[in-house]
């Protein structure tokens, strides 16, 4: 049997897109069924470095909910199958 080689790069994409779409859907449909808006917010808190002459601001925040994680095991099988 044949196993197709795929890149990490591939994997990267669709877990995003995974994760993505799982999120949008989540907020979306909230409304009516709330459990899947449910999560966590995991992150960074802004903090600014100035150096007198350059400022840099750092932060992120992520927000990580049922249908999030949803869309990542979606997006895994679907990377397996192909």
């Amino acid at each position: 049997m044949r196993r197709n080689y795929h890149s990490p790069a591939i994997l990267v994409i669709i877990l995003i897109v995974g994760l993505l779409v799982g999120g949008a859907l989540g907020q979306a449909l909230g409304g009516f069924a709330p459990i899947l808006s449910k999560g966590m917010n995991i992150g960074l808190a802004t903090t600014k470095l100035n150096l007198g002459i350059i400022s840099v601001t750092f932060g992120i925040d992520i927000s990580f909910n049922l249908a999030a994680a949803l869309g990542l095991i979606i997006a895994i099988l679907l990377y397996q199958r192909m």
